[in-house]
């Protein structure tokens, strides 16, 4: 099951609106009515974390997804030797199932797997990984080890 804010839905958008960050005051009035109602709710299939046939709703995975896809989506993550836990899915129009992957390096590549085509793009989320290890780096200067 999911966590829901114990804030209001008044508050928790003026605690997003807190950060003075000009893209945030760009985007945020643009993308949070396309989440509030996901962030909040608890009717299906908004309250638990499982794929849509399930009931359940998620972002590592596109809807259209069943499970023969994670299936295979599994087999093909163990034959490329790819973490899953690294990974998002998502099955086109086309049958082709992207694979994206967190990382700061950036490619693509294609493999055709069990009769379907596999798209791998390396590089989601690349600008916020390569802050986070900034910081992680500064960090350091503060740990109580040298681990």
């Amino acid at each position: 099951m999911k966590f829901i804010p114990e804030v209001s839905k008044e508050k928790f958008y003026a605690i997003l609106n807190s950060n003075k960050e000009k893209l945030n005051q760009e985007y945020l009035h643009i993308l949070y009515p396309l989440v509030e109602r996901e962030i909040f709710s608890m009717e299906p299939p908004f309250s638990q974390i499982n794929f849509p046939e399930q009931g359940g709703i998620t972002a590592y995975f596109s809807p259209n997804m069943k499970k023969a896809d994670l299936d295979l989506v599994r087999e093909f993550h163990k034959a490329q030797n790819i973490d899953p836990l690294n990974c998002r899915a998502f099955k086109k129009a086309d049958g082709t199932i992207e694979i994206t992957v967190g990382s700061i390096e950036k490619s693509t590549k294609e493999v055709d797997f069990k009769g379907t085509k596999f798209r791998v793009v390396y590089g989601e989320f690349a600008p916020y990984l390569v802050e986070v290890n900034y910081y992680l780096e500064k960090a350091k200067n503060y740990a109580s080890n040298d681990v």
